[in-house]
């Protein structure tokens, strides 16, 4: 493969020719956005299927599971008894070895044929170290970012018509509100309407959204969840009254969610390779950006506490020997 310098290209214009079977043998992907990445992976396994058949190999890797140069080379062995494509991803690459990451670039630089290669780099990084831009110019670089809210709407319209849907735009504006801008969240909502509406015909209203996704309590939840992690204890137990005014079947969901917040924060602290946690929760460089800042409203100290106090209270909320209002509010003035 003859090194050539690479710009990036848009998602949508690399998923076009994927559709078309126009597959590349190197790919890099920047950024953060963990719901565009599915997307574009979604889009990569399906050209190469078609190119190569279903029985070609497919093979996972995460970058901290390289550690030596001997730990990549085999994969690029060719393919298996029954095909002899392979299909290899390295999720989170900035995660290799550095004696990976000095001899990636002189690696994939020949790759056999019939073998395609997606390295995913998901930090932002502006230092522009070297092993990095010698990927770049091998690879064909797609850049991964969130729409800006501004660009939200279309993108929300856009996702709604693959899910043969058609919102109004009072519709998609209070979709956008409901999932706080999250394209997960969005995306899901919308497969809960195509799933609602069978076959999914009529224009969708604002109402129609708020009827199906239920998620009034949900927003408020999300806004009790960003409360605690802005350590803005007055709005975090405002909007727990507001949720428990609802009925108390709503509280024990608030459990769930703040477990996955904190372990969330606790992950950023740690090295790459227990970042993983977050994989499945972040969507979006957006969302990402936001958490780092918020884990730095606490120490790994009283994040550790706070998730101690929640288990010893979600056990009594269990056994019902507490009130879960009042003794959550405890909770907010010991952690928030």
């Amino acid at each position: 493969m003859a090194a050539s310098a690479q710009k990036s290209v848009g998602l949508d214009q690399v998923l076009n020719a994927l559709a078309r079977g126009e597959l590349r043998p190197l790919y890099l992907i920047t950024g953060a956005d963990q719901f565009l990445y599915r997307r574009f992976v979604a889009g990569l396994r399906q050209g190469f299927r078609k190119q190569y058949g279903d029985q070609a190999e497919l093979i996972q890797r995460w970058g901290v599971d390289l550690r030596s140069a001997a730990d990549l080379t085999p994969l690029l062995g060719g393919g298996s008894l029954f095909s002899s494509a392979s299909l290899i991803l390295i999720h989170e690459v900035q995660g290799a070895g550095p004696s990976v990451k000095t001899q990636m670039a002189s690696i994939l630089a020949k790759l056999p044929a019939e073998t395609t290669v997606l390295l995913q780099y998901s930090v932002e990084d502006r230092r522009k170290a070297k092993w990095i831009e010698a990927l770049r110019s091998l690879a064909t670089v797609i850049s991964l970012a969130a729409p800006e809210r501004s660009a939200l709407p279309q993108f929300v319209s856009h996702l709604a018509a693959e899910h043969q849907l058609q919102l109004d735009t009072a519709a998609v504006l209070r979709l956008i509100d409901l999932a706080n801008g999250e394209l997960a969240v969005i995306d899901n909502e919308l497969e809960k309407l195509s799933l609602f509406l069978d076959p999914p015909q009529q224009l969708i209203t604002q109402a129609l959204v708020e009827q199906v996704a239920g998620a009034l309590e949900n927003a408020r939840a999300v806004q009790f969840i960003e409360a605690v992690s802005r350590r803005d204890r007055v709005l975090a137990t405002q909007t727990l009254s507001e949720i428990s005014r609802q009925g108390k079947e709503g509280l024990p969901y608030l459990v769930a969610m703040l477990y996955n917040r904190l372990a969330q924060l606790m992950a950023l602290r740690e090295p790459i390779a227990a970042r993983k946690t977050i994989g499945q929760g972040v969507t979006s460089y957006y969302f990402l950006k936001n958490l780092d800042i918020f884990s730095r409203n606490y120490s790994l100290l009283e994040l550790q506490t706070a998730t101690t106090l929640l288990a010893d209270l979600d056990l009594k909320f269990r056994l019902g020997s507490l009130d879960m209002l009042s003794v959550f509010t405890v909770w907010i003035s010991q952690v928030v």
